[in-house]
Parts: C-alpha cells; sequence; structure tokens
C-alpha cells in the first residue's frame, strides 16, 4: 500500500496502469493483466517518443544550466538558443523539431546567430528525420543562423555520418558535450570581435 502511495505522488501515470492492470487481473485474469499492462506500458512509451519534453537551457550562476519552455523569443543569452529534445528524431517527431527550431530562430533576419542543439537524448535519427534536418539546416543557413550539435554520443554520431548530416552540418561543429560546444562559440565570439576591431 505504501509503495502504491510512493508511485501515486511521485507518478500519477504509472499509479493509474497499476490500477487498471490489477483491476483487469482481478476481474478477467492474471495473463489479460500482464498483456494489457505491457500495451498500455508501450502506447505510454510512443506517447513521449511523439511528443517529447522540450526546453531552451539558460545558464544560471554556478554554471548551472536552468529548462525554460521552448517557445518563440526564448534564448540562452543574446544570439544563442540551446535547445534540448528529449527523444530519438523520426518520422513522427521531426516535423515537431523542425517548426520549434523555426519559431524559436524566428524570421529572417534573426537576432539568433547559433543554435545549439543539446543531443543528449537523441540516440538515433531515421531517414525521414534526417530529410528534416538537411531542410532545416538550409533554412537556418539562409537566415544566417549557425546550427551546433551537442552531445553526440556514438550511436547518433554513426546514424548522422550514414545519413550525411555529418558533412551537411560540418563536423567542426558537433561536440562531445555542451561544455565543449559552449567554449568553441565563445571563441569564435571573441575571434570575431577581434577581427571587426582590426578592420575598423
Amino acid at each position: 500500500m505504501r509503495g502504491l502511495l510512493g508511485m501515486r505522488r511521485e507518478s500519477p501515470g504509472e499509479y493509474a496502469l497499476a490500477l487498471i492492470t490489477a483491476a483487469v487481473v482481478v476481474l478477467v485474469g492474471v495473463e489479460q493483466g500482464i498483456v494489457l499492462a505491457m500495451v498500455l506500458s508501450l502506447l505510454r512509451i510512443v506517447r513521449h517518443s511523439y511528443h517529447p519534453h522540450t526546453a531552451v537551457l539558460v545558464q544560471e550562476q554556478g554554471g548551472i544550466w536552468r529548462l525554460t519552455p521552448a517557445v518563440p523569443g526564448a534564448v540562452t543569452e543574446p544570439g544563442l538558443v540551446v535547445y534540448r529534445f528529449g527523444a530519438p528524431l523520426f518520422y513522427a517527431n521531426a516535423g515537431r523539431f523542425s517548426d520549434e527550431v523555426r519559431a524559436l530562430v524566428g524570421p529572417p533576419p534573426s537576432p539568433v546567430r547559433w543554435l545549439v542543439v543539446d543531443a543528449g537524448a537523441i540516440t538515433n535519427v531515421d531517414y525521414t528525420a534526417a530529410r528534416v534536418v538537411r531542410e532545416l539546416q538550409d533554412d537556418l543557413a539562409h537566415r544566417g543562423v549557425a546550427l551546433v550539435v551537442a552531445h553526440v554520443q556514438s550511436d547518433l554520431k554513426a546514424d548522422l555520418d550514414r545519413h550525411h548530416l555529418t558533412e551537411v552540418i560540418g563536423q567542426v561543429r558537433m561536440f562531445d558535450t555542451l561544455h565543449e560546444a559552449m567554449a568553441a562559440l565563445s571563441r569564435q565570439g571573441q575571434t570575431s570581435q577581434t577581427g571587426s576591431a582590426s578592420t575598423n
């Protein structure tokens, strides 16, 4: 009983699933209850994949990252958006990914110079999603926005290579960690400022 109460507080969705399963076991049978639990669990996973959590990351004092809603106008800092997408990219959610990125960047001329995708949860990219990312990259380039990808793990890197997205985005704009990506952007910003000063 205590376990159910704890589940109710921490995960209402799983609590409802446990109650439904228990009811089916009592009314119909154990096998049917187990099958139903498996089906409902899979549906919850699929739903999350179709509508993953997304956010814009804002760094607070002390280097702590805070998640804010990924709504038009949200920025990490002036000229920079760090966008987190909480699921693998595939045909059913690639449109949402693309739409949210475009909304964050805004119409040209965009005030955003850098769009960093925190890909920690993007473990793979399918064929359709890769095509969407290609189109998005072209659109961002047209708007004067550079696409950067951080937290590129080995499985994701293999997909990016296979779909030729590494070539499209550029190897130099892919990083193992968000810290490395931010450090590289900081260096590029300093280089740009130095170049502008010497020109003037």
